[in-house]
């Protein structure tokens, strides 16, 4: 998808965090395709240094091909980052395409790069409007009291009877 947006003339930087036993096959790819300048792989970092990343980055992009739900796109979404995903297992119920991000058919790389792109032309209200609501669905979803609260009060009836 990066490869396709410089064959566009658009110009961005992509980020791979993490590591895996695939990273020498990622890297030869990044060489072969000519976009070693745009990409960096950071390899192994610390939760400190995702979450560093995140607050840099113009969005989070997550295009997987197997997923339950992320816990990255909630951290993502927590720092008020738009996503780009997949309409995937329950991705879809977390991100709703054009609100906190955008959504994009698994393995089609010509969808992710249209994400992309609309990602990179969208403007600064536009991504913020996105974080903002990102950040409502996350809390709204997954806050962590008020799964606590959800928990305890199963506890409580489950003890009760």
């Amino acid at each position: 998808a990066v490869h396709r947006l410089r064959e566009q003339g658009l110009r961005v930087e992509l980020v791979l965090a993490g590591d895996g036993e695939m990273r020498p096959e990622v890297e030869a790819l990044v060489i072969e395709l000519g976009i070693a300048d745009q990409v960096r792989i950071t390899g192994w970092i610390s939760s400190t240094q995702v979450r560093e990343e995140l607050l840099a980055a113009r969005a989070l992009v997550l295009p997987s091909v197997a997923e339950g739900l992320p816990v990255v796109l909630m951290e993502a979404m927590a720092l008020r980052r738009p996503v780009i995903s997949t309409f995937l297992a329950g991705i879809p119920e977390l991100v709703h395409d054009g609100v906190h991000g955008w959504l994009v058919p698994s393995g089609d790389v010509a969808a992710v790069a249209q994400a992309l792109k609309s990602c990179l032309l969208a403007s600064a209200d536009q991504l913020h409007c996105m974080g903002d609501a990102a950040r409502e669905q996350a809390r709204a979803r997954h806050s962590i009291d008020t799964e606590v609260a959800k928990l305890a009060a199963h506890f409580r009836f489950a003890v009760a009877s």
